[in-house]
């Protein structure tokens, strides 16, 4: 395994034992670290982790979870019973000392050393028949990357992860429409241009790989909410190519699942999507954290519910709410962090409707509806028309239509053309009911302020 060393002045000199009285006092799991080579910051990165979190295990005011510790025996080098013993030797020494905090004079004094590549647990291939034709073979830098001298430096990937934020936060409320050309454009610019430039190191690889996945994700999501689920395929397979190309097995397992299983489920092909959420399931095992297991198990339920298979639907939910309940938010990786219990609830419900369980599906709906964000405009729209469906479902036209007043409330605040859809089914299934008053009040006011999606809803009755 490929290791971060010690800096040069110290290698050369062979004086690797007379480091100052600092270091020894450390803990063994500090101790440890600074042994393979590694400060608080460059560790935390070949983690995934925050440093604080780090900083908790080393002062022993935490211990790292049972998924973490496959990958913790790699990074450091040690055997499963070696970091069982650092540990509690870690902790007794927290004991003896009240927790006191040590500086790292080796952080101060090294060069940020290079971050592990290799990942544990089974690799996706990218290759089998359940994706094959989602993965590409994607073309390599340059043979001569390495000549040239413009590194790309953290500060410059902390500018991408910056907009990257933006981006999504702008998406979240004001869907795909808006800015998803401004989005396409940095990541043909910028982005592009620093994935062609050497990294000042292996640490810096990694961020910047993980940020332009990022980008890469969000591209794909935008596409599925612009209606260009062939283009959402192709920003998709670029960043599970990444993935696989930097070992991230945890992201390139979340984006089979999440992110194709998902479009497959958009695009009507349950089995599918069931074929490769399962084969995310398998090929993330226990080393994946579990908020990531628990997001890539719900879409398995989604795809068996989807199928009418409730008895396995219904095992998959509570599996899924099981591991969400065991996940530390500041443990988990930056880009799943994001699947609080108001998603996976949204993902629940959507099974429960798909079984035609309405009453079941808006208890789940009213947890998402309540927890998911007031920003998060687009996912209150989709939510609100799920709900008014539920309602419609059970008989209650009044609280389908004053459900569906807020669905469009929504939706009218958002560029998303999967909200106007979801609108627009509402509208086509009350369609049924066009003399009822309240149903023609909201036929009005989906006129008024969201007309595509009352044009769509004519479409759809007419076709029905």
């Amino acid at each position: 395994m490929q290791r971060a060393l010690w800096p040069a002045s110290l290698r050369a000199s062979g004086n690797l034992g007379c480091l100052p009285m600092a270091v020894r006092k450390r803990s063994a799991l500090a101790a440890r670290r600074a042994a393979a080579g590694y400060t608080q910051e460059s560790f935390a990165a070949a983690m995934c982790l925050d440093r604080t979190t780090v900083g908790r295990w080393e002062l022993g005011k935490s211990e790292p979870q049972t998924w973490q510790r496959p990958k913790l025996t790699e990074v450091l080098g040690v055997t499963p019973g070696q970091l069982d013993e650092i540990l509690r030797q870690t902790q007794e020494q927290a004991e003896r000392s009240a927790g006191s905090a040590t500086d790292d004079p080796v952080g101060k004094l090294a060069p940020r050393p290079s971050a592990p590549t290799e990942a544990t647990g089974v690799r996706l291939d990218i290759g089998a028949p359940q994706i094959s034709d989602w993965a590409a073979v994607y073309a390599t830098p340059p043979a001569d990357l390495q000549e040239r001298r413009l590194w790309v430096t953290d500060e410059e990937v902390g500018v991408a992860a910056g907009m990257l934020a933006m981006f999504r936060q702008l998406d979240h409320t004001h869907g795909a429409r808006s800015f998803a050309p401004q989005v396409r454009s940095y990541i043909a610019g910028e982005l592009d241009s620093l994935l062609a430039r050497p990294a000042a190191d292996e640490r810096v690889a990694r961020h910047r790989a993980r940020v332009t996945v990022g980008f890469l994700e969000l591209a794909g999501y935008q596409a599925v909410d612009t209606g260009s689920p062939a283009q959402a395929q192709a920003y998709y397979q670029r960043a599970l190519a990444l993935t696989t190309a930097t070992n991230d097995q945890a992201y390139g397992a979340y984006l089979v699942a999440v992110n194709l299983g998902h479009l497959a489920l958009h695009c009507d092909e349950p089995q599918t999507a069931l074929r490769w959420a399962s084969s995310a399931h398998a090929a993330a095992g226990t080393a994946t954290s579990p908020a990531t297991r628990s997001a890539i198990t719900a879409v398995v339920a989604r795809a068996n519910a989807r199928l009418g298979r409730e008895s396995e639907a219904t095992k998959l939910i509570l599996q899924a709410e099981e591991l969400l309940g065991t996940a530390n938010p500041q443990e988990e990786p930056d880009w799943i962090r994001y699947f609080t219990p108001a998603y996976l609830a949204d993902e629940v419900a959507h099974c429960w409707h798909d079984l035609g369980r309405a009453p079941a599906a808006r208890t789940q709906l009213a947890e998402a509806l309540d927890g998911v964000g007031r920003d998060k405009v687009r996912r209150l729209a989709i939510d609100a028309a799920l709900l008014a469906s539920t309602w419609l479902r059970t008989g209650d036209l009044d609280q389908a239509c004053a459900t569906g007043l807020d669905a469009v409330a929504y939706a009218a605040r958002t560029g998303s053309g999967r909200c106007v859809e979801r609108v627009a089914g509402v509208l086509a299934e009350l369609d049924a009911h066009a003399g009822y008053a309240p149903v023609q009040d909201l036929r009005e006011y989906t006129r008024a302020v969201l007309p595509e999606a009352h044009r769509l809803a004519l479409t759809m009755a007419r076709g029905a």
